[in-house]
This record gives structure tokens, C-alpha cells and sequence, in this order.
């Protein structure tokens, strides 16, 4: 009986032991890698655990509705082009397909990737830099590999996409049109994942610059991140597929600085929805940029701005927050700058926020983009 009771006692720790790390997947800009980390929520550690080669570089990765494969841009590639690999494991990344972008879309670059969560689970993709006014629609097989090109679609001229995010239920796609300055609303065919133009709003104020957007789980609201001026704002949305901008806004700059000298990255809702991470980069690497978090209703309403805290470098092209799906008060934030990873902890007061591991990953400059947790 005691060799039974001792057997179960170490099983249980080892269960309790593995429970406690947890696996990141992290993109690059300009080297063709994809990184691994495991973040140890008890020892409180990241570690590098596995360095894949690819053949593309990934400015943006997204990871598909059940983790078995995962998409990625080429930020190298001579004509725009999105990428899929099979996951067997954090771990295990293997490539399969390339499929280069829309033919009548002259975006210089594919810039951001995202994985619809439901069936037919379409795989979107967006375009910057040139005549980047086009997005791409992607269809998968079964297994969940990237298959064919079913739609090119068009925004409006002069504009550049850089995030989309999708309402609760999946029958909208909200679009961030940083180049445009607009967000925009379409609906999706529940068929075949292909988009229908709803409705476009221009921000009121001039080069605000919406970058990145997500949506609130309850349908109400959604949220977006302003790149010109280094805000938080929300929207309300309607049935009729419309965004209406709400006056309360949310600063990622102190009273002394200066919008001209940051351009804000992310904005990403924590596991449960409770908070509201928000970044900024700053211009010069001699700066440091900003990490936010927000309090969120039950309904999606933004009330109040627990903290504004620098972060530890000015972030390059990446400061790209990526909430914890296991705890409310934890987040990833990628560095560019100098190439790093780190897991930030929010205090218990809420009134701040500090690094709890932090882990460089030197690769010529190229790394970090986006993280993503795999588990």
C-alpha cells in the first residue's frame, strides 16, 4: 500500500511539475526561424528549448483553432506570400505550403496572418507597404494546410491593413487600416469564409492610425490600438455591421511625451477578458516604449487604466504583447530592438507591472516579431 500511495505521490508531482511550464512559438522579421520557449510558471523561467529552421521569415504567426498547424507570413519573400507548417508539439514545427498572394494585389509585403476559429476555419491575410489596399482569403483542407486562394477583395485607396480580428460569434471581420486611417466591417460567408463589404469608418481624428483591433466575446465592443497617436480606443458595434468610436480613449504615452516619438503596437484582451494589455514601441532605440493594461466590464466596456509602465527597451519593430491563456496577470512581450523574449506579471495592487523571466535570443536582428503560447 505504501509503494502504491508513493507511486501515485511522484505521479501526481510530475503532473503538477509539467502543468507549470508552458510553451511559446515565436516569429521573425528577417531570419528564417521559428523559436521555441518554455516559460516555467513556478520557477518563473523561460528557457529556449528548440531553434526550426524554415524558409521564410515571419513577421506575424498565428496558430490554428485546435494548434495543429500554424500560419505565417514571408517577410523576405520577392512577391507576398503565407506559409503553413504542421505542430505536432511546440516543439516539432514541420513546413508544408507556400501560397504566394492574390495576382492583382501589389502590396509589397504580406504583413499579418490570422486563422478564423471556426469552420470552415479560412486563414486571412493582409498586405503593406506599395498598393497594399487588397486582403487575401485562404482556404485549408482537412488536416488544416493552407489550399487555394478563394478571394481576393479590396479595401480603398491608399490603404494598408495591419491587423483583423473576428467578432465573437465569426460572422464579422474587423479590419485595422493603418494606412487608411479606417476600420472596417465585413461579413463572412459561414459557406466558404469568403468576405462581404459591410461598412467603412474613417477615424474622426487625422493619423490616428488604427494598427491592430480585437473584438470583446459578449459582441458589444470592440477595441483598437492607434499607432499615430499612441491611444486606446473603443468602438461600439451594431447589428447592421457598423463601428461607432466612443469618446473614451486611453493613452500609451505620459503627459511629456511627445505621440511623433512612439508609434503603439498591440492591444490584446487576457485570458478571461478581465484586463486589456496594450504596448508601444518608441522611435529611437535610446527610448523606451509603454506597457498597458485596461479593466474590462462583463459587457466589454473599458473602465479604468490600472498602469502606464515602460518597458525594458524601446521594443523595434515588435513590442507585441501576447496574454497568457492560463492566468489573467501574465503576458508575453517580444523585443525587435535587440532581439528578446520576456513574461511580465501584473502586481497584485494592479497598479504596475514587472518582468518575471526574460530570455535573449540573438539572430542577426531578426528575431523577435510576434510570440504565440501553444499551450
Amino acid at each position: 500500500m505504501h509503494s502504491v500511495r508513493a507511486l501515485f505521490t511522484a505521479a501526481s508531482f510530475m503532473a503538477l511539475a509539467e502543468a507549470a511550464k508552458h510553451q511559446l512559438i515565436i516569429g521573425t522579421f528577417s531570419t528564417d526561424f521559428l523559436y521555441t520557449a518554455e516559460y516555467d510558471d513556478t520557477a518563473q523561467t523561460l528557457e529556449l528549448v528548440k531553434k526550426t529552421p524554415t524558409n521564410a521569415a515571419s513577421s506575424w504567426i498565428s496558430l490554428s483553432h485546435d494548434r495543429k498547424n500554424l500560419y505565417g507570413t514571408d517577410w523576405n519573400a520577392e512577391k507576398p506570400s503565407f506559409v503553413s507548417y504542421s505542430v505536432k508539439d511546440a516543439s516539432t514545427i514541420d513546413y508544408e505550403v507556400r501560397l504566394e498572394g492574390s495576382s492583382d494585389c501589389t502590396g509589397e509585403k504580406s504583413i499579418f496572418v490570422e486563422a478564423s476559429p471556426s469552420p470552415p476555419y479560412a486563414v486571412y491575410g493582409n498586405y503593406f507597404y506599395g498598393n497594399a489596399k487588397c486582403g487575401t482569403v485562404m482556404s485549408v483542407h482537412d488536416n488544416g494546410t493552407l489550399d487555394s486562394i478563394i478571394q481576393g477583395y479590396e479595401y480603398g485607396d491608399g490603404s494598408a491593413v495591419h491587423g483583423v480580428s473576428f467578432s465573437s460569434d465569426s460572422q464579422y471581420l474587423y479590419s485595422a487600416d493603418d494606412g487608411g486611417n479606417s476600420l472596417w466591417v465585413h461579413k463572412i460567408n459561414q459557406d466558404n469564409g469568403s468576405l462581404e463589404y459591410l461598412s467603412r469608418m474613417t477615424w474622426p481624428q487625422d493619423g490616428a492610425d488604427p494598427r491592430h483591433v480585437v473584438s470583446h466575446p459578449a459582441g458589444g465592443y470592440v477595441y483598437t490600438v492607434l499607432e499615430g497617436t499612441s491611444q486606446v480606443a473603443m468602438c461600439m458595434t451594431s447589428e447592421l455591421g457598423k463601428l461607432y468610436p466612443m469618446q473614451q480613449i486611453f493613452s500609451l504615452i505620459k503627459d511629456d511625451d511627445q505621440a511623433s516619438d512612439f508609434w503603439a503596437d498591440e492591444v490584446a484582451l487576457s485570458a478571461n477578458n478581465k484586463y486589456l494589455w496594450a504596448s508601444n514601441r518608441a522611435h529611437n532605440s535610446s527610448r523606451k516604449g509603454y506597457i498597458s493594461a485596461i479593466e474590462v466590464n462583463d459587457d466589454g466596456a473599458l473602465v479604468k487604466q490600472y498602469f502606464l509602465t515602460e518597458t525594458t527597451n524601446s521594443g523595434g519593430y515588435a513590442n507585441a504583447v501576447a496574454p497568457s491563456p492560463f492566468d489573467d496577470g501574465l503576458v508575453a512581450i517580444t523585443d525587435n530592438s535587440t532581439g528578446f523574449l520576456e513574461v511580465w506579471k501584473m502586481d497584485d495592487d494592479k497598479a504596475g507591472a514587472k518582468v518575471v523571466a526574460h530570455l535573449d535570443i540573438d539572430d542577426a536582428g531578426g528575431c523577435c516579431a510576434n510570440a504565440v503560447w501553444y499551450s
